[in-house]
Order: C-alpha cells, then sequence, then structure tokens
C-alpha cells in the first residue's frame, strides 16, 4: 500500500488518558554538563542510575518522560538566554554548569508519533512498541526538533517495552486527524501512520527503584 510522508518529529503531548485537564506534569530533571548525546524537542528521556537523564535508545526499557527543552548559562554566548530547544553537545561548559532539562514526566500523557513502517490496525491496540532505531537524540538539523519514531514493526506484548498504543490517528474514535502535527492529505491505512502513545514503563509505574 502507499506510504504517507514520512517526516517523524518526535513525541507530540496531544491529551491526558481519560480526558482528564491537562496539566504536563512538566518537571525538571538534569543532564550532566558534558552529554556526548543530542537530546533534541520531543525524544524520549530516561533517568539514569546516576541520577540524570539521558535518551531513549532503541531496546530500551525505561522511560522518565519526553524532553521540551533545556535551560543552562553558556559562558560562551551569553547573549542567548538560558532556554534552548535542544541539547546540541555544546562545548567549553564549566564542570560545575547545571544544565536542567525540561521533561513532561506525567505517566497519564497521551502522545502523537509518527510509526515508521506497515500500516497498524485496531487489533494492535494495546499493544507495546519500541522506538525506531537511531532516531532518538537526531534532531532535525538547524531546529533541534526530534526525529524520533515509533517502530511500527515491533508491537508485541514484552512489557519492557517503552510505548503502549492507544490508538490510531484517523482510524479509532477520539483521536483526530485535524490535529495540528498532522499533514493535509494524510491517509490512516497507508504505510507510516500516525499513532497515540503512553509511555508503558515509565519509572513512576515500576515496583524497582534506582540503585
Amino acid at each position: 500500500m502507499a506510504a504517507n510522508t514520512l517526516a517523524p518529529s518526535g513525541f507530540h503531548h496531544t491529551r491526558q488518558w481519560g480526558s482528564s485537564p491537562p496539566n504536563y506534569a512538566l518537571e525538571y530533571r538534569q543532564l550532566t554538563y558534558n552529554y556526548a548525546s543530542n537530546v533534541a524537542f520531543g525524544d524520549p528521556v530516561y533517568l539514569s542510575t546516576d541520577g540524570y537523564v539521558k535518551t531513549v535508545a532503541n531496546g530500551g526499557t525505561s522511560i522518565d518522560g519526553i524532553a521540551l527543552g533545556v535551560e543552562y548559562f553558556d559562558p560562551n554566548n551569553i547573549m542567548s538566554g538560558r532556554y534552548r530547544p535542544a541539547w546540541l553537545q555544546p562545548s567549553g561548559l564549566n564542570s560545575a554548569t547545571i544544565v536542567e532539562v525540561k521533561v513532561i514526566a506525567d505517566p497519564q500523557a497521551v502522545f502523537y508519533v509518527q510509526g515508521r513502517g506497515t500500516a497498524l490496525t485496531v487489533s494492535s491496540i494495546g499493544k507495546n512498541f519500541d522506538i525506531y532505531t537511531g532516531t532518538s537524540g537526531a534532531p532535525v538539523t538547524g531546529s533541534g526538533l526530534s526525529v524520533c519514531a515509533l517502530d511500527a514493526a515491533s508491537g508485541s506484548t514484552t512489557s519492557t517495552l517503552p510505548f503502549r498504543l492507544v490508538g490510531i490517528v484517523g482510524l479509532t474514535p477520539g483521536f483526530s486527524a485535524n490535529a495540528p502535527c498532522i499533514a493535509p492529505g494524510y491517509v490512516a491505512t497507508n504505510d507510516n501512520q500516525w499513532l497515540a502513545v503512553v509511555m508503558n514503563t515509565h519509572d513512576l509505574r515500576t515496583r524497582v527503584g534506582q540503585a
């Protein structure tokens, strides 16, 4: 079958599960001053055992939330302010620099994300999914926007996969194809669908604390 345009842009908050009023549960986490990977706007992040967040990779089994930019003081660019939509591994930061990451940490938050691959049907709702290899931490050049996608072929009952599918945009009630991030002409039954997910392995839902 034909494909929708593949242009993933990370995870977009759309509403709360159960239709409760959204509060985003925006939390501040910390990133190491010399973290050697990008953290794009809309990337999933997890809480590492050292207390700092890192980007979720394919095969990751824990998630803390979705990153919405970082705040830190850059002495090499004092006119830029503190907020930046993405962490792009700046150089020259002092080891005492505190880097804060804004994270949507609500385990009830529902996100839209583009699935990469074959179109799913309603029979896939309730299954767990991984992200597509290599997309977390890879922002669109010059924008800082995530290019993370969901791996549409990874759906299974595996409990450690980070996301749970709760809807398919345009195919299931409550998930409208008129959402702002959906391009005109989008066909929900073609490949590369837009999907609605919640965080399946959120660290507040697990019963084992950080080591």
